[in-house]
């Protein structure tokens, strides 16, 4: 049975899963899909088009699913997804695709904290905390268990790895790769995200690896082409090593660098 205040504002467009708690002047409008178990806070504002998934937390005054922030905006923008489980928290916000067809996504089991803001058509990972007042640029990319600490800044069409914790206040002008910690003036890899890595269950052997491979990267001679030929060489390539390698494969940023 949905627990749903009089007050509150529900499209008849909307579409509504089970057991929904829905506070004292929320909104849902038009082209909004509530799973069941979602719980929408009071005065909480979402949408369409929009899929909030099964489970979902949303605090009072977090905003969802409005315009993308793009001047001079022509056609009909798409939407926003949100995977099971994931805790948005008061006043975040999260803008929907400027692209018809095309969503901003969240992923899985996410807490978006206090004031976090996610820009249109970024995609984020599943199990990432995004901290106080932290903002995504449009088109950003998060990958998963990644932690971004409060204040800081992602630029537009930034990508961060999996794994990944970013220690503010900072802006981010270039592509982070995974498993890293970044901390700083002037903003750098410090080190390894080892706590990250050990909850994950990957082994003291497999983070060596990993390091082995920055080491490489960051240090040794030649082109980052090169480099990564060399790490490919040394075998075995697990699923980490391998993640390093087509990250910065594919980066059109330019990575960060520093030690680990």
């Amino acid at each position: 049975m949905n627990d749903i205040a009089p007050t509150s504002h529900i499209d008849p467009e909307a579409q509504l899963g089970r057991d929904l708690k829905i506070g004292p002047g929320a909104f849902v409008g038009p082209n909004v899909i509530l799973r069941d178990g979602c719980e929408i806070g009071q005065n909480a504002t979402i949408q369409g088009p929009a899929v909030v998934g099964e489970g979902c937390r949303i605090f009072p005054n977090a905003v969802i699913g409005l315009e993308a922030q793009v001047v001079g905006l022509q056609s009909d923008s798409g939407g926003v997804e949100i995977g099971a489980e994931t805790i948005i928290r008061e006043t975040a916000t999260i803008h929907r695709s400027m692209h018809q067809g095309q969503n901003t996504v969240i992923g899985r089991k996410c807490y978006i904290m206090v004031g976090a803001h996610v820009g249109h058509d970024c995609r984020v990972g599943d199990e990432v905390i995004l901290v106080n007042h932290c903002s995504l640029g449009g088109h950003a990319e998060v990958g998963d268990n990644s932690f971004i600490s409060n204040f800081i800044g992602v630029h537009q069409r930034m990508r961060i790895g999996e794994g990944v914790i970013l220690v503010g206040p900072i802006a981010v002008r270039k592509d982070v790769p995974p498993f890293v910690k970044m901390a700083g003036a002037p903003f750098r890899v410090v080190g390894l995200n080892v706590v990250g890595l050990r909850r994950r269950g990957v082994s003291a052997e497999v983070r060596a690896a990993i390091k082995r491979a920055y080491g490489i990267l960051f240090n040794g001679p030649g082109t980052m082409a090169q480099k990564i030929e060399e790490i490919e060489a040394q075998a075995p390539l697990g699923a980490e090593i391998q993640s390093v390698v087509e990250f910065v494969r594919n980066s059109k940023n330019g990575i960060y660098q520093g030690r680990v």
